[in-house]
């Protein structure tokens, strides 16, 4: 049964892998369509898990206007419309927005400060992050992007095997008893090493920028995954979902990146 386990998982992590790396190789228009498609799964998810807690958000609203600030970072980086349709696509999102809080007065709620804040987390918290990645990816290029998962999954996998191996200090025990402190710098001191492999590798992003990209995503995948656990915890759930087979939920399998691309953006916006 372990065995059979441990397929489904290889089999589902090995399609969610080859689904993000080779569309971001394909195409620009690729890699945004699976990108809108993750980031739609896991904003539902996420309105799942705050249902749990008692709160209705608002998905049709929430995830409409998750979709025009994907679609105005989109068509503002790469230039696909002309002036005035980017500057509709830019500033959808802001009517979208109010609509969320008007549109609560006709759901005779009991819990509408819940709602309306529960809507637009899924909006900052899960749109948003999805939505710089078109950012990152005509600025720094496919290889700083493929770079940037690629340290995230490494970030996970070493952080786990310190943990193993020298994990004696919880981080935090009540939210998820198996990271520790140990792990977590050890997390960090392999990312730092892989980050110069990946520039030895590429070669097209500095060493400087690649080390930083990696301390800055392994420093807060941790604590981004923590996050996430802490709302599946009071929810009371384990998975965000259950797209992936022996993995849980997109929402599960994106979250270290959800908190760590917003500063890798204001690192590239400041220093690159």
């Amino acid at each position: 049964m372990k065995l059979n386990n441990l397929l489904t998982r290889l089999l589902s992590g090995t399609i969610y892998v080859a689904l993000v790396l080779g569309s971001l190789y394909l195409c620009p228009q690729a890699f945004a369509c699976v990108m809108a498609f993750a980031m739609l799964v896991s904003m539902h998810e996420l309105y799942g898990i705050a249902a749990k807690t008692g709160a209705k958000p608002q998905r049709a609203a929430g995830l409409l206007c998750g979709v025009s600030v994907f679609a105005a970072c989109y068509a503002g980086t790469f230039g696909l419309a002309g002036e005035t349709c980017n500057h509709i696509f830019f500033y959808l999102p802001i009517p979208l927005a109010v609509f969320v809080f008007f549109a609560e007065l006709f759901r005779k709620s009991s819990t509408p400060l819940a709602n309306i804040a529960c809507t637009l987390l899924g909006v900052a918290y899960v749109a948003l992050p999805f939505s710089l990645t078109s950012f990152v990816y005509k600025v720094a290029g496919a290889n700083a992007m493929c770079s940037f998962f690629i340290l995230l999954w490494a970030n996970d996998t070493f952080a786990y095997l310190f943990g193993i191996a020298f994990g004696r200090h919880k981080m935090f025990p009540a939210i998820s008893p198996k990271k520790s402190w140990e792990g977590y710098v050890g997390g960090i001191l392999s990312v730092v090493v892989a980050a110069w492999a990946l520039h030895r590798l590429f070669g097209d992003v500095e060493l400087v920028h690649m080390v930083s990209f990696g301390v800055i995503i392994s420093a807060t995948g941790v604590l981004a995954d923590l996050v996430e656990s802490m709302l599946k915890r009071n929810a009371g759930v384990k998975d965000s979902g259950a797209i992936m087979p022996g993995h849980g939920g997109l929402l599960d399998r994106f979250d270290a990146a959800l908190l760590s691309l917003p500063l890798v953006f204001a690192y590239m916006q400041m220093f690159m």
